[in-house]
């Protein structure tokens, strides 16, 4: 049974402020959600890898005023293929902050991504050997994150990656087609990260489920949409529910843009776009998800958040 609905953070209107958080919690629970995921970037509480106690102390003691359940989004640019092990000291950080203030899921997303640098023209396009080795580390560095994550009591949640334009555009640069788009962005492919977390083996990780990632990647999947996300459904701890038409960013600069063309990951309200969401919550059920659902949506959309809870519940309810 799914837990309940929350909704995402608006790390722009936070930036670091407590004042602006305790505002924009009272109204997450003015709406009728029943949790809220933070982003740690938005606040103070890390500063070069390391925790800042006190700052983390006065955000606990904020969230604690509020009837919330809470999760995390760590750090979107926090990459586990870095050899380096300085990512690795971001990720313990948040993995505490996160334990800390009392939430049960962090959100991480997939670093299989390999094409920045033939994007900057910087680097050549990665060779299979390359390619497999990025998995290596990450899936090595995330074995061991997962067993801080035990320890703490807290659920890593892989989340699938979406594809651009720009990808696509770096692929043609260098003598590639779209068609090869899945060879160096795997983090778009559920059914890689859904092996990542076999081969990780904790309890303690699973997938981040990101409808809207996954509606745009699924033109590149061999599979269809429902197919791929019922092959992987049993490993799903978290879901990000939202909406998009399926087509990718072009020359719309601006959300108000986007919006009029339908381009892109849109974080639209669930029902706004084209996602077979109840289709997706039946194959969630069946599989037994017993996580949160967690509207990701832009911040233009927050004055349609007690009716964006109400219909969310709705669907929960009667499947439509």
């Amino acid at each position: 049974m799914i837990k309940g609905i929350g909704i995402n953070y608006n790390e722009k209107n936070i930036d670091s402020r407590l004042d602006r958080l305790e505002q924009e919690l009272a109204q997450v629970q003015a709406a009728g959600f029943d949790a809220y995921e933070l982003s740690l970037p938005a606040c103070n509480v890390i500063r070069h890898g390391q925790l800042i106690e006190s700052e983390l102390a006065r955000l606990a003691a904020l969230l604690t005023r509020y009837p919330l359940h809470y999760t995390v989004h760590a750090p979107m640019a926090l990459r586990l293929t870095e050899p380096t092990g300085f990512h690795e000291q971001v990720f313990l950080s948040c993995l505490e902050a996160t334990a800390r203030i009392g939430a049960a899921v962090m959100v991480y997303h997939s670093a299989q991504l390999a094409l920045w640098p033939a994007d900057q023209d910087i680097g050549p396009l990665p060779d299979a050997d390359v390619l497999a080795e990025s998995w290596r580390v990450e899936t090595a560095a995330l074995r061991r994150m997962a067993r801080h994550a035990e320890r703490l009591g807290v659920t890593i949640a892989v989340e699938n990656r979406d594809p651009h334009l720009w990808e696509i555009a770096a692929l043609v640069r260098h003598g590639k087609s779209a068609a090869d788009l899945l060879t160096y962005h795997q983090g778009m492919r559920l059914d890689l990260i859904a092996e990542q977390t076999r081969q990780i083996g904790s309890p303690n990780a699973g997938i981040c489920l990101d409808v809207g990632h996954a509606f745009l990647a699924a033109p590149y999947w061999a599979s269809d949409f429902l197919t791929v996300i019922r092959d992987i459904a049993a490993q799903v701890v978290h879901v990000h529910w939202h909406d998009n038409f399926g087509r990718l960013d072009d020359r719309a600069e601006s959300l108000a843009e986007r919006l009029a063309f339908g381009e892109a990951d849109n974080h639209l309200p669930p029902g706004w776009g084209a996602i077979p969401l109840a289709d997706v919550l039946t194959v969630l059920r069946d599989a037994g998800y017993a996580g949160w659902l967690t509207v990701e949506i832009r911040s233009r959309y927050a004055h349609l958040w007690p009716e964006i809870a109400a219909a969310t519940r709705q669907m929960i309810q009667t499947g439509n």
